[in-house]
């Protein structure tokens, strides 16, 4: 889960989260219950002295029902050590179903934009994945330059089975949570919601008059073929360094389009139409500043 600052994310966050802990139907939508841990790398004494305290006044669980958990300390997730610790805490208080990581940035020891550090982390969390049951929550910023994504390495970024965006008014109390991109499933989906004070805190409460904003919505065709240039980057980025390069992982423009072509930008069966929508989603991403290109590679520009 991603969006700027202010957008109300770590209240939905915390709202799916303890749906889940106490069983109770996340608006309307029935969960499967089970234990909840919170790693709050920033705020977690607001978190745990106000807004979880918050939510369950506000639904009316009793004091004996409540039993999310918040990590009782800083982590990691890069850190092969730190995350044995984790696993291990899990292990000895129960049967966790989620653990939500809110949030990213302050999860790791090195930079969100470094390879190392990102393909360091993914382990950390498909040791947690693998070892726990549990699923992961992640909860991060925008990027700087590109507020359609996650301030991340590509390589977290392609690694997340599910992506979904909060965009909030600050001053309205209202946000929305709209699916970004569920692999191999259906990728659609916009939920509105009204913050209520609940306590010293808010909760996130749906109303359908609540709508996402249309301001820099990417076309179908923007979206996949940014999808495709995670995953081409994934899958063939090299690093290139000298003063033209960006520090990040690019991409040569041949495999961005076959990949692009996998993710069917075009769905014509002819090799020159699919070049043309290839070129007509290369060009207006570029337009829209969100792509890079030098020297016959392509990046992202929040990698930037």
């Amino acid at each position: 889960m991603f969006g700027k600052s202010n957008s109300f994310k770590s209240f939905l966050a915390i709202d799916i989260g303890l749906s889940i802990d106490t069983g109770i139907d996340w608006h309307g939508h029935p969960v499967s219950a089970g234990g909840v841990l919170f790693v709050a790398t920033e705020g977690a004494n607001g978190v745990g002295r106000l807004r979880i305290p918050a939510w369950y006044q506000h639904h009316n669980i009793s004091e004996e029902d409540r039993r999310a958990f918040l990590y009782p300390q800083e982590i990691c997730l890069d850190a092969a050590d730190d995350v044995t610790a984790l696993i291990t805490a899990m292990r000895i208080r129960g049967n966790f179903a989620l653990v939500v990581i809110d949030i990213f940035g302050g999860s790791m020891k090195g930079s969100e934009i470094e390879d190392k550090t990102a393909r360091a982390w993914v382990h950390g969390i498909q040791r947690i994945l693998r070892e726990t049951g549990a699923s992961v929550l992640v909860v991060a910023h925008t990027g700087w330059q590109d507020d359609s994504r996650a301030r991340m390495h590509t390589h977290f970024w392609g690694s997340f089975d599910s992506r979904v965006r909060m965009e909030g008014d600050k001053d309205a109390l209202t946000g929305t949570l709209t699916v970004e991109r569920h692999k191999d499933a259906d990728s659609t989906g916009s939920w509105g919601f009204r913050m209520t004070q609940a306590g010293d805190s808010l909760v996130p409460e749906m109303d359908e008059n609540v709508k996402a904003s249309k301001v820099r919505k990417l076309s179908p065709q923007q979206r996949t073929g940014l999808d495709a240039l995670d995953d081409a980057i994934v899958a063939n980025g090299v690093r290139k360094f000298g003063q033209e390069w960006p520090p990040c992982n690019v991409v040569q423009i041949d495999h961005w389009r076959t990949h692009c072509d996998k993710h069917g930008v075009s769905d014509s069966g002819k090799a020159d139409s699919r070049k043309k929508a290839f070129q007509r989603v290369r060009a207006s991403l570029q337009e829209r500043g969100l792509i890079r290109f030098y020297d016959g590679f392509v990046w992202r520009c929040f990698d930037d």
